[in-house]
């Protein structure tokens, strides 16, 4: 098997059966990490042409998936905004301030119905069907060595980010109409994305992942009742859609998502990745035997810090419990970042491979 056909047949009944090792998964490797360690990349050759480092250096740490992207299929312009203390400010597609460097929890804008509407009308599908089909094409080629696994951006994380978490709070307690217009706006944007894909290019991608963290690291964000009210029918549509078109659907979100699990299955998602935070592999594994499990693998603990016994003893530990059922896909629960030393991603890719053959 090679990396696309292994990835794919975990979620497939008969083909799960002829998997000749678990199959690995990283969702990207941070630039940072590269440039600390690109000396020991430099006499390191990859067997497809690639400049896009996502693909490269995943390949090279030896990975066989990573999540890769596509062009949406939308454009929203910039829009100049006031914030609430009345000042102008350049608001991008997602309600925040478009610099690169202000971080993941950087301040939102769609405080009020003015603001979001102000973005929303400058929204506008167009044909980016010649660029997807490019891009699928060169996805197509370098995936026999590494697979990229499609991603696009969510609902619920782009909703409290482009409000604020104060405000998120406050008009989700009160379901107000702002809360509710702006959960309808980021799904049309999913929306617009994934059909976008299926009419440029069918089931060729094979998967469809969504990226929307939903959980904090010990509980879901919000009650998995109210997210399944609020959120779930809209992915249950977008789910419906993807599996017309002959696919997949997964989930990527961070923290433990144990308890939303039963909902995701409902609304449509095939597997979750992620797993971090307190998630208990031997739960998901007897309470769910069928859902597809790719992560787990400990990024704040064991892999950043942990001596090269202790990366196998934990790889070997995962394997036991997640392996048998063929449901399993291992990776780190998120990214390589620069905090990990380079040999503990080598131990650890190491370990994946004596412990994962079937």
């Amino acid at each position: 098997m090679n990396a696309k056909e292994r990835y794919l047949a975990v979620f497939d009944d008969s083909k799960r059966k002829n998997l000749d090792h678990v199959p690995t998964f990283v969702q990207y490797i941070r630039l940072e990490f590269v440039e600390l360690h690109q000396q020991k990349f430099v006499n390191m050759n990859v067997p497809f042409p690639s400049d896009i480092s996502r693909f490269k250096y995943a390949y090279l740490m030896g990975f066989e998936s990573v999540f890769g992207h596509v062009y949406p299929g939308l454009r929203v312009s910039q829009v100049e905004l006031e914030d609430e203390k009345g000042e102008k400010v350049i608001t991008a597609w997602n309600g925040q301030p478009p610099a690169k460097k202000m971080g993941y929890y950087k301040r939102g804008f769609f405080f009020s119905l003015e603001n979001l509407y102000k973005v929303q009308e400058t929204m506008r599908k167009v044909d980016d069907s010649v660029e997807i089909k490019k891009l699928m094409e060169f996805y197509e080629r370098i995936s026999p060595h590494i697979f990229p696994v499609i991603a696009f951006g969510g609902i619920f994380d782009t909703l409290w980010q482009s409000m604020g978490f104060n405000n998120f709070a406050y008009h989700y307690r009160k379901n107000s109409k702002l809360y509710q217009e702006i959960i309808k706006y980021f799904a049309e944007l999913a929306l617009i994305r994934i059909e976008s894909v299926i009419e440029a290019t069918g089931s060729r991608a094979g998967i469809l992942n969504i990226n929307d963290d939903i959980a904090f690291k010990g509980r879901p964000m919000i009650s998995p009742e109210r997210w399944e009210q609020d959120i779930g029918k809209y992915y249950k549509e977008i789910c419906s859609i993807i599996k017309d078109a002959g696919m997949k659907t997964t989930l990527h979100s961070d923290g433990d998502v144990t308890i939303m699990v039963p909902v995701l299955k409902r609304i449509g998602f095939s597997g979750v990745q992620g797993w971090e935070g307190g998630a208990d592999p031997i739960i998901i594994n007897e309470k769910h035997p069928d859902f597809v499990i790719n992560g787990f693998g400990d990024i704040s603990q064991v892999i950043p810090f942990g001596s090269k016994e202790e990366i196998f003893n934990h790889v070997k530990e995962l394997m036991d419990v997640l392996k048998e059922n063929r449901h399993f896909i291992i990776g780190p629960s998120t990214v390589i970042y620069e905090g990990i030393p380079f040999e503990n991603v080598e131990y650890f890719i190491e370990a994946t491979r004596r412990y994962g053959k079937y």
